[in-house]
């Protein structure tokens, strides 16, 4: 079971198992302005942050929304909690990647 929640950006931490290492900054930035004019349409994917602090987390899914929302200088992001294994973190961010992830990251 998942929850949405704003959630300031500054408690969220990059995964290390996250397979994207590129982002195309022209694209990126084009999201930013997107993102300052309408919000960000979909919540990113996060879960606890693993032997962390409460109330600061581990970005699962959604890299390119949250760097342009950094970009934007937004303070927080929306983001669905999901208590998650560290097999089932790396799955879904295999989703997210290959695109899969648009359709089953939203159940």
């Amino acid at each position: 079971m998942s929850s949405v929640q704003d959630i300031p950006l500054h408690r969220i931490q990059e995964s290390k198992t996250n397979p994207r290492r590129t982002f195309d900054e022209t694209k990126l930035a084009e999201l930013a302005e997107n993102i300052r004019q309408h919000g960000v349409l979909q919540p990113v994917l996060v879960r606890p942050l693993p032997g962390g602090e409460d109330g600061f987390f581990e970005l699962v899914a959604g890299a390119r929304r949250y760097r342009a929302s950094q970009l934007a200088k937004r303070e927080t992001i929306p983001a669905s909690v999901r208590e998650l294994t560290d097999t089932k973190c790396l799955e879904l961010q295999l989703f997210d990647l290959s695109g899969v992830g648009n359709t089953f990251l939203r159940c």
